[in-house]
């Protein structure tokens, strides 16, 4: 009797084995693959934006979309403090006056991740208050894609400065001002965009979705970055 116990027992201690195994190798798989799934919604959205918003509403890959937020975050600060290391114009002041490397990685760690959440819940309140379904986790996938143009911060800046030392001066300093504002333009294009293929809205509701919650929070963060910068 004893032995039919210890043999099932060991049979059992190796099945599970064998799962907690199988369950980390599909674990790690999954890591990779969604880091990598992230540069092809990534660049979809560059190449395609219309249809891979669309796609990104209806399938919801929320795990590349982490992944695309925390790379966008990492492309735009560290191409903003390089392009201002060189005099060149940003948009981005936060990044820009973070005092030190370890507060620009907490930058990237912590604030796109927050932002995308923040962001894509206040839209999806306004997008339901102005009749739209509730499709928060639609949203919070679109508006991960919309902000893939920031992918492009980074290796422009180190082009640019590799072209032209001093973004101040010089024609490379008036590409490189035309792109500064044209990337943000851009991402702003496309969340509207992401906004209205999640909803199945006009033009207008998708605007007035994207200017309610813009009119308040733009003053607002404002007003905190002058008291963050008065506290430093």
């Amino acid at each position: 009797m004893m032995e039919r116990v210890a043999v099932a027992w060991n049979w059992l201690s190796e099945a599970a084995s064998k799962l907690a195994s199988g369950w980390r190798a599909a674990k790690r798989a999954r890591f990779v693959t969604s880091f990598l799934e992230s540069w092809w919604w990534g660049i979809g959205v560059l190449v395609r934006p219309v249809q891979f918003l669309q796609r990104a509403a209806e399938e919801k890959p929320i795990l590349p979309a982490l992944w695309l937020t925390l790379l966008q975050g990492f492309s735009l600060a560290l191409g903003t403090r390089y392009a201002a290391a060189h005099n060149g114009f940003v948009l981005s002041w936060l990044i820009k006056d973070l005092p030190s490397g370890w507060l620009v990685a907490l930058y990237i760690l912590t604030f796109p991740p927050a932002l995308w959440f923040v962001k894509a819940a206040v839209l999806n309140l306004v997008a339901e208050l102005l009749g739209g379904p509730p499709r928060g986790l639609s949203l919070l996938a679109a508006t991960a894609a919309a902000c893939s143009p920031l992918l492009l911060v980074l290796p422009v800046a180190l082009i640019a400065v590799a072209l032209s030392p001093d973004l101040d001066t010089g024609f490379v300093s008036h590409l490189w001002f035309v792109f500064a504002i044209g990337v943000h333009a851009w991402w702003v294009v496309l969340t509207l965009i992401a906004i209205r293929e999640t909803y199945r809205f006009t033009l207008g509701q998708a605007f007035l979705t994207l200017l309610i919650p813009s009119a308040v929070g733009l003053p607002l963060a404002y007003i905190i970055y002058q008291v963050l910068t008065v506290v430093a």
